[in-house]
């Protein structure tokens, strides 16, 4: 029996779209926050709206490609909602996410909401606009095959 409680994670602010769109997102995100569960953020379902992209980018480890990122920075946006983040030099990080509307998902990360569009998505690769503060960010990533090891830890 599905708990219809509120999600912990609230909705962030919709980026700046037209007014239709905005309406559209906004009844998205209603239907999607009674569909929440124990706290945690919708589960976001591999094919879920029948979406390629969304098909690919779930229950897949995604290394981060930029010379810029920590080394090892890895992404998993797991079926059940939770989101695994880690690198090879940092701590693993569990967190709720959920889609939002068409190709764009959100996440926690230390108490800010981050949202990020799937620009695009293909069985080896990825690329996120991630919304950081009034920016948006490319983040490219390639999807990581075993067996795999930090580079930082290879003898």
């Amino acid at each position: 029996m599905a708990d219809h409680r509120p999600s912990t994670v609230p909705d962030p602010a919709p980026a700046p779209r037209r007014p239709r769109r905005r309406a559209m997102a906004l009844a998205a995100l209603v239907l999607l926050a009674g569909c929440s569960r124990l706290g945690l953020p919708g589960v976001a379902l591999p094919g879920s709206g029948g979406d390629d992209a969304r098909r690919l980018v779930v229950d897949r480890v995604w290394v981060d490609t930029d010379p810029d990122a920590p080394r090892g920075t890895l992404l998993a946006f797991l079926s059940n909602g939770t989101l695994v983040m880690t690198s090879c030099g940092e701590t693993y990080r569990l967190a709720p996410w959920r889609w939002v509307e068409g190709s764009t998902l959100v996440w926690d990360e230390d108490g800010a909401f981050l949202r990020a569009e799937v620009a695009g998505a293909e069985r080896r690769t990825m690329v996120l606009l991630v919304e950081v503060g009034d920016e948006t960010v490319t983040r490219t990533f390639r999807a990581a095959e075993p067996p795999e090891v930090c580079p930082d830890l290879r003898g």
